[in-house]
């Protein structure tokens, strides 16, 4: 379930230097018997006008609990009040993968049982042709590259939308892909796309999280710092920091 990303950050920062910030090797480690037991990672030095178009970084996951919910993702919050998350997951022991969001209601469980379709899906919708959360089979101790990227500005019809049985209007709205990609052949790839009718992402996190039945010491993941791009730039962009909470 999605975090409150409002809550108050612990000062726990650390910095890179020039040759960290050029590694893509994952080296930040959450979980597990980390001395640090908090489980998001948020990044400083980004610009506030900045306006993302892309987020990438390499995650490899060591061991999740073999019950309960364990996800390892990408969170991205957009201006529209809407936010996203993806990533693979290991749920009841199966392995899965998700790509969904919903509107900010106050986070937690509030944008979950306070949604609105009939205006939220004006905003953001996901689950396209499939549930948001679908069978996929991926490898501990493999380390991919997660990606969310902003695609084509698109009109979708008005009409009724079948799975949440609502009617909506013709709305103008962006597709964002999510691609988990193994850095090394010999691995499955995952792609899912959502819409959103902002055009940037305000600011990314990384995430751990553990729930009915696990717990964080029983997961372990190392993620790198990520990388992201702004609109109109081909040029990939580091943050100068980041911080847990």
């Amino acid at each position: 379930m999605h975090r409150n990303i409002l809550c108050v950050m612990v000062s726990f920062a650390a910095s890179f230097g020039a040759m960290a910030a050029t590694n893509s090797t994952p080296v930040i480690g959450i979980g597990g018997d980390e001395k640090d037991a908090h489980t998001h990672l948020s990044f400083e030095g980004i610009p506030k006008d900045a306006k993302i178009v892309s987020v990438s970084t390499h995650l490899t996951v060591e061991q999740a609990g073999p019950v309960g919910l364990n996800f390892f993702a990408v969170q991205v919050n957009f201006p529209n009040k809407t936010w996203a998350h993806g990533g693979p997951q290991v749920n009841s022991g199966s392995e899965k993968a998700n790509w969904g969001g919903l509107v900010n209601r106050g986070g937690g469980s509030k944008d979950y049982t306070e949604t609105n379709w009939k205006e939220d899906l004006q905003l953001i919708e996901y689950g396209i042709l499939k549930p948001n959360t679908v069978s996929w089979k991926w490898d501990r101790n493999c380390e991919y590259t997660v990606t969310i990227e902003r695609g084509k500005l698109v009109t979708l019809p008005a009409g009724t939308n079948a799975h949440y049985n609502v009617v909506v209007p013709e709305r103008k709205m962006w597709e964002w892909n999510l691609t988990i990609k193994p850095v090394n052949p010999g691995h499955d790839t995952f792609t899912s796309m959502l819409y959103d009718s902002a055009d940037h992402i305000r600011s990314f996190y990384v995430w751990n999280e553990a729930g009915y039945g696990s717990t964080s010491q029983q997961q372990h993941a190392s993620w790198s710092l990520p990388t992201y791009r702004t609109e109109g730039s081909t040029e990939d962009q580091v943050p100068t920091g980041w911080k847990r909470f």
